[in-house]
């Protein structure tokens, strides 16, 4: 089979070999006019010199025969000659007008092969995307160890025909100017810019689709430049990055302006920023194609699953026409609901004609291109909407949160977690300012239930600073930056790197950050393997991420914490709370021993040290069920304090830490609901 490239190179030279026969035709055509003009006056001149032949020759017939006779058959044979040249001359341009109709024959074919061939090519590239994603997705469940994460993917992959199952019981039709505010932007500026695009697209003799895509991209850019103080919105042309699912590309994005991405190098993290899109197809395509439908809608889900938002919006466009679509999530399942506009013509079309070849022949009519007020109003009011209509919700920011769009770019995702999303910042090569550091670290909240866990991360390292030893904080812990840092948003000075192992100096490290931890009352409650990275610069092992952690005072009495705990490297009496839990005879409630992070630190070490242990580990991260996750990660423990004397050991001298500081209760009350279910672990 034939790929895309192969079939466009195919279509472009088989195009160009039409254009050369139509530039032949015309040529031909050309001469064969010429020709019957020098026919013209040629026969004309003939005409004329006949004529004064024969008159004088009447006359001298006249004058010398008189015969009358003579002189009528003279007239006769003329008048033969006449006509034959007529007649002639008639089949001649008979003939001129059957090559001409014949060439504007193989015209009229060759633009329907051309426009059955994009067909194809489109339903060819369909089938693949169609094939490509089924088989990404197959993998997927094969590599997933989380239910939630698979039962949130087969929102929108668990059929082989998204469109024929999921969208016509509920695609539903909605009227676009209902739902949009009359702005009235559309000024003169704008009007210009549209015009300018108008002509530049009836300029195209066949559909090209570099060149529309490139004059529409220059279109937008051009509309949101001349808004830009009555949109919030960005354009990109994604027309080439695979950035949906490392797999799809629809060919319109559109970010806040305040967001900027190294797309070039980083395309997977823009999905995370995308506030809506859409999707060019070509002329001759109708917007009612279920295919065209179908992959603007998939586009639009994928968005949607991704970012957990509610509401979504995108258009589809064949550059004459437009129509908007929305999906909207029912509040009663994992589904959502599909709704399209009605269909709007964005360009008028009046005849313009041209000049014929003689007064004889039919006048020859072209179309000419004029805009549509009212669709261009409609298009420039959605694309100047309030961010309340957009319903952006994946991450928690607004355009005009201050991200350094306009001195960083952003780069990588390097992580993500229950609360927040974490983002790597490259200076930009503009930006002189030798205040700027390099790079930066950008934290962003997630709109979640779990918003107070990121504000308490500011808690915690506020606390950590003021214990007496700063230089082991910078040491121990990432360190957040003012005045840069807001409750939406963290920036931290460098990224940090994954830890694949544990060397024995790397395993003291920890504990010492535990003990650090321990001496500031601090319960980090999460130390897991993800949690642990490494500082280049200085060599050591630093613990982040301490949105569920909590400090508490022995002067303090009573009080509970919901429980939350590494999934599979966490206490045993944490353990068998769980089990009472999942079988509903207990509430998720706590009393976390002082010693907490410290038995989960060791597990931890443990783990890295002992291959039979890692495998264990290894097979409890495949299984899907939290029961027996539970079991299993507890047996686990049981069977490593039996059979291993030196981790029992450690587990005794540790109870003793327990039995001479106990945990009275918590003083940060605003943190003991911070969550209602376990955070996701790996």
């Amino acid at each position: 089979m034939a790929t895309n490239d192969d079939e466009e190179e195919t279509l472009q030279k088989w195009v160009e070999k039409q254009l050369d026969e139509e530039e032949k035709a015309k040529i031909l055509v050309a001469q064969l006019r010429g020709e019957i003009k020098k026919m013209k006056r040629e026969t004309e001149d003939i005409e004329l010199i006949e004529e004064t032949t024969h008159r004088d020759e009447i006359e001298k017939m006249k004058h010398e025969a008189q015969d009358m006779r003579q002189i009528q058959e003279t007239i006769h044979q003329y008048e033969i000659k006449k006509l034959k040249r007529r007649g002639e001359t008639k089949d001649r341009e008979l003939e001129i007008m059957k090559c001409i109709t014949k060439t504007m024959q193989r015209k009229i074919e060759t633009m329907k092969r051309s426009k059955e061939l994009m067909k194809q090519i489109d339903k060819a590239e369909r089938q693949q995307i169609h094939e490509s994603y089924q088989s990404k997705s197959r993998k997927q469940e094969i590599k997933s160890d989380s239910s939630s994460n698979k039962k949130r993917r087969n929102v929108f992959t668990s059929h082989d025909y998204f469109y024929n199952i999921n969208v016509p019981d509920d695609l539903q039709s909605f009227n676009i100017n209902e739902v949009l505010e009359d702005n009235n932007y559309l000024n003169d500026n704008i009007l210009n810019c549209i015009e300018n695009y108008s002509n530049q697209f009836s300029t195209y003799p066949i559909f090209n689709k570099e060149a529309m895509q490139n004059g529409f991209d220059q279109l937008l850019a051009n509309l949101l430049n001349t808004s830009n103080n009555s949109t919030t919105l960005k354009y990109l042309n994604t027309s080439a990055l695979y950035y949906l699912e490392n797999k799809f590309n629809p060919n319109c994005t559109f970010t806040y302006k305040n967001i900027n991405i190294d797309i070039d190098h980083e395309e997977p993290c823009l999905q995370d920023f995308v506030v809506c899109l859409g999707n060019l197809i070509p002329p001759h395509v109708s917007l009612s194609e279920d295919s065209m439908i179908e992959g603007i809608l998939q586009y639009l889900t994928m968005i949607l699953a991704g970012q957990r938002r509610e509401k979504i919006y995108g258009f589809l466009s064949n550059y004459t026409h437009i129509k908007f679509f929305y999906l909207k999530r029912k509040s009663d399942s994992e589904r959502c609901g599909f709704f399209q506009s009605q269909e709007l013509e964005m360009f008028t079309y009046s005849s313009e004609t041209l000049s014929s070849i003689d007064a004889s022949t039919t006048t020859e009519n072209r179309r000419k291109l004029g805009v549509n007020k009212d669709t261009w109003k409609t298009f420039i009011n959605f694309l100047t909407m309030n961010t309340d209509f957009y319903q952006y919700k994946g991450l928690k920011i607004d355009p005009n949160d201050d991200l350094l769009g306009d001195r960083y770019m952003i780069t990588k995702k390097i992580g993500f977690g229950t609360s927040s999303m974490v983002y790597l910042l490259e200076k930009n090569e503009d930006n002189h300012s030798v205040d700027d550091l390099p790079h930066y670290v950008m934290k962003i909240l997630k709109e979640t239930k779990y918003s107070k866990c990121f504000l308490n991360e500011v808690k915690m390292a506020k606390k950590l600073k003021r214990f007496n030893d700063l230089n082991k904080f910078h040491l121990f812990f990432q360190d957040i930056l003012y005045p840069l840092s807001s409750d939406k948003y963290l920036f931290y000075e460098k990224q940090l790197q994954r830890t694949e192992s544990l060397s024995l100096v790397q395993s003291k490290q920890l504990i010492d950050i535990i003990h650090y931890l321990y001496d500031c009352r601090i319960i980090h409650r999460d130390v897991r393997p993800r949690n642990i990275m490494l500082d280049p610069d200085s060599n050591h092992i630093k613990l982040i991420n301490f949105g569920f952690a909590f400090a508490f005072n022995t002067d303090n009495q009573g009080g509970r914490m919901r429980a939350i705990a590494p999934r599979i490297y966490a206490t045993e009496p944490i353990y068998k709370l769980y089990l009472r839990v999942l079988a509903g005879k207990d509430h998720s409630y706590y009393f976390y021993e002082r010693t907490f992070d410290l038995i989960c630190a060791i597990n931890i070490i443990m783990a890295i040290s002992n291959r039979d242990i890692d495998r264990r580990i290894s097979s409890i991260n495949k299984l899907h069920d939290e029961n027996e996750i539970v079991l299993k990660s507890l047996q686990l423990w049981k069977d490593t304090k039996r059979t291993n004397k030196q981790y029992s050991n450690l587990l005794n001298l540790i109870g003793k830490l327990n039995f001479w500081f106990p945990f009275d209760g918590s003083d940060e009350s605003s943190v003991s609901d911070v969550s209602e279910e376990q955070s996701d672990r790996s």
